[in-house]
């Protein structure tokens, strides 16, 4: 039973909800008719939780070799695939700080949010609070922090939960500890400063001017990070215009209960730096301040108004191209929201790309047992599907009659999902023919280690003779363009040399960190090299090179290159830290997989066997491994009480794939992910699996399935199908 069923919050009918989706990945949530004939599929009655869904038939009921626990594991994973899509859908969540957008952006632009769809959001708010404090802290499974209490006490309140409702007397409590909402970080300023509970004036300074600035000026916003940029170009617009949200009673009650003090005692302008302990992950430095001062006295006393006309006339033509590119998702919600109150602020109510904007938010919005919320973005689609194919393949699985058309309708999506246009000129956007986004096509953006999970997926599938069925559908020379975006991905500057990125080469000096506004988050402000971005790249053209000769020498002098930044990167005790999952345990894995591309194992490389011996010492009496995200936050490795499934099958494949000499440790992490998987052949959620820019956590749902199922289809391979 959810807390929200506890203390009598209403709950909208579960049976009247159908997920809708498009052959390109697109998922939404519509809540039906009584009269509505469409059955509810089984996989929506398996994401909502319900007694009715009805797991598959398996062929092994009880399993008796570690095959069959792997081929119940996959029978299981099928039953979840969407039949429209060729995806399997999830509630990709974690962060607090998404829906405040959504929801800022209705009650800004004065759009009726349903009745289901603001019973749902309020039950996942009061679901997700802290059990002892009541609070919110940047992500679900965090302490109660500023930031989080703030904008989601603030999201129950405008979704019409009163103040004197126990939830929000015990909120309100805790944000009081904290020192009230004058405490918030830069984007807790920003969203209350939308919703005119603070002034702009509170808020550092986003000058737009920066966008105007000539593309050679090293400091060039459009050369930071894809994210942080698409956040500061519509953020800067906010605040440059100090736009705010019609003041109503609401809004009122509201200034009178987040601060300790009344609003109009309070100096804003004094709070600028104000930061509550809690939140501080990344404090500002000496030099960020003082440019800070420096634009607060440029906007009162120095700026023009044609200047800063002219500036925000060209960061809205930058929102514009973004939303061009992205088919008006924008890149992620953060971003999106932004972007679609200032194309309110300047269209109005009937804009054209206002409405197709406001429409496009829905598709970031998951319903789950919990109520419903804000993704960290509109999806997981391609990454997952790509996955699915390779461990398929990798497990012995693929070609099995039973899983044919599972792997048809995930390579199918992944050729649809292949950007096959260019971004609008004057975007500041590299070339993208070719690659793979992680989510969608339509959300328009490359990822290095997407497009080459996605290259070895497809290779795989057209070099089987089991899918000669599908050949005909996908042109294999396609993937040149591929290769073409993947080689120019790589970074080749002074810093960390050989490695890759996420999004696009480094562009910028990491000295910019030094200027990092957002004091929630470390390393935002440009590109950095990623060890599993890196490792996927390795996989990616490595795999491509077996099957063709295009660029052949380029490929293998890249593959060369990251692999000396791979075994450069790994720490003096034999880890290597993971950026986009939790954490030594994800790194360890995809930086042992790479190096066995290179023919590196156990007894041949001193860095392989520091790296296994790594692992090795982190397994835990149950005989498996578990990491906490507080290895992320650290940089210190943290180990769980009890082994995770999804940790404990990311050292088995590491294990196995680097030759480790001890086959009982292996054994041992085996037995323990086939004791976790129920009777169904499901594995179920234990804890999170990813994370991003060391501090906040997410979830990836399916990853409990894809690497167990990996994991034991490994170990068969090297040892046999071993009976339990």
């Amino acid at each position: 039973m959810q807390y929200s069923d506890e203390i009598g919050l209403p709950k909208t009918d579960f049976t009247k909800w159908r997920l809708r989706t498009t052959p390109l990945g697109a998922q939404s949530w519509e809540y039906t008719e009584e009269n509505d004939s469409q059955s509810q599929s089984n996989l929506t009655k398996y994401l909502l939780a319900m007694q009715d869904f009805q797991p598959p038939q398996l062929q092994h009921s009880i399993p008796s070799t570690v095959f069959q626990a792997a081929h119940n594991g996959a029978t299981f994973f099928n039953s979840l695939q969407d039949e429209n899509s060729g995806t399997w859908p999830v509630q990709y969540k974690g962060p607090m700080f998404m829906t405040i957008g959504y929801i800022a952006c209705c009650y800004f632009t004065k759009t009726p949010i349903p009745e289901y769809k603001r019973i749902e959001l309020i039950r996942y708010i009061v679901n997700t609070a802290h059990p002892v404090d009541g609070g919110w802290g940047l992500h679900e499974i965090d302490k109660s922090t500023c930031f989080g209490t703030t904008i989601n006490y603030v999201c129950l309140r405008l979704l019409g939960l009163p103040a004197s409702h126990k939830v929000c007397v015990k909120a309100r409590k805790t944000l009081m500890k904290l020192g009230g909402a004058i405490g918030c970080p830069h984007w807790g300023k920003a969203w209350l400063s939308v919703l005119n509970l603070y002034k702009w004036e509170g808020v550092n300074p986003a000058p737009t001017e920066l966008f105007a600035l000539p593309y050679w000026v090293p400091i060039h916003p459009m050369k930071w990070w894809v994210h942080t940029r698409a956040i500061y170009v519509p953020l800067g617009y906010l605040s440059t215009a100090k736009v705010q949200c019609e003041l109503d009673p609401l809004l009122e009650e509201l200034r009178a209960e987040i601060f300790k003090k009344s609003f109009e005692d309070i100096e804003f302008s004094n709070n600028r730096n104000t930061v509550c302990g809690v939140d501080l992950y990344y404090p500002h430095t000496w030099i960020l301040n003082t440019l800070n001062s420096a634009m607060v006295f440029y906007e009162k006393n120095v700026r023009p108004k044609w200047l800063m006309d002219y500036s925000n006339k060209k960061a809205y033509d930058l929102i514009l191209k973004e939303l061009q590119n992205t088919e008006y998702l924008g890149i992620a919600p953060v971003s999106a929201a932004f972007e679609t109150i200032v194309l309110y602020h300047v269209q109005g109510k009937e804009g054209e790309d206002f409405k197709r904007s406001m429409e496009r938010l829905n598709e970031c919005i998951f319903l789950g047992k919990q109520g419903l919320t804000v993704m960290g973005t509109n999806g997981s689609q391609v990454w997952d599907c790509a996955f699915a194919i390779q461990y398929y393949f990798n497990a012995g699985l693929a070609e099995l009659p039973e899983c044919h058309e599972t792997i048809v309708n995930a390579f199918r999506f992944l050729v649809r999902s292949q950007f096959d246009t260019e971004c609008v000129d004057g975007s500041f956007r590299d070339k993208r023919k070719g690659a793979w986004p992680f989510s969608t096509k339509e959300q328009g953006y490359t990822v290095s280690d997407c497009t080459a999970e996605s290259i070895k997926a497809i290779v795989m599938v057209m070099k089987s003779s089991a899918f000669e069925d599908v050949h005909s559908e996908y042109d294999i020379n396609k993937l040149n363009e591929a290769i073409d975006v993947l080689l120019s991905l790589q970074n080749l500057g002074s810093y960390k040399f050989g490695s890759f990125s996420t999004y696009e080469r480094i562009k910028a000096t990491p000295m910019l960190e030094l200027i990092n506004p957002a004091e929630v988050f470390g390393n935002i402000m440009v590109e950095y090299p990623y060890v599993e971005c890196t490792d996927s790249s390795v996989l990616g053209l490595a795999y491509f090179n077996k099957a063709s000769s295009y660029r052949k020498d380029d490929i293998n002098l890249a593959i060369n290159r990251a692999t000396e930044y791979i075994i450069n990167s790994q720490n003096l005790d034999g880890s290597w830290y993971g950026c986009w999952g939790v954490c030594y345990t994800y790194a360890g894995m995809f930086a042992l997989e790479a190096l066995y591309e290179i023919e590196l194992n156990y007894k041949n490389s001193d860095v392989v066997k520091r790296g296994c011996d790594f692992l090795v010492s982190r397994q835990l009496p149950d005989g498996g491994w578990g990491e906490s995200m507080k290895s992320s936050e650290t940089h210190t490795y943290i180990s769980t009480r009890e082994s995770l499934v999804v940790q404990t099958a990311w050292v088995v494949i590491g294990l196995l794939l680097a030759d480790y000499h001890d086959k009982e440790v292996i054994r041992r992490g085996v037995d323990l992910i086939i004791r976790r998987q129920r009777e169904t052949g499901e594995w179920e959620f234990e804890s999170v699996e990813g994370v991003f820019n060391h501090s906040c956590s997410i979830e990836y749902p399916n990853y409990k399935f894809l690497f167990p199922i990996k994991a034991l289809g490994l170990y068969v391979k090297k040892y046999g199908d071993e009976k339990l």
